[in-house]
């Protein structure tokens, strides 16, 4: 089990989320890391009035499987335009 890391990565998501999803559509999640097995990377998901820190453990095409609130942040509901770093 491996954290994956990249400098300056960003996407915006293709679709509002709610607080409880587990996964989120970006429009071009292949600036990430390539997930595989037992690795995972950290992603910051960034709005007008909040962040929120994500585990993302899986990436199929554009489609990101993610644990909510990591690092004692809280799962926030956000807007399509918003923005994954």
């Amino acid at each position: 089990m491996a954290v994956l890391y990249v400098n300056n990565a960003s996407t915006v998501l293709d679709g509002g989320i709610n607080d409880s999803v587990t996964s989120m559509t970006v429009i071009d999640a292949s600036v990430f890391p390539a997930i595989g097995g037992a690795d995972y990377c950290y992603l910051t998901l960034i709005d007008t009035s909040s962040l929120e820190i994500v585990k993302a453990t899986a990436v199929a095409g554009n489609v990101i499987t993610i644990e909510r609130g990591a690092d004692n942040t809280t799962a926030a509901a956000l807007l399509q335009t918003q923005h994954v770093s």
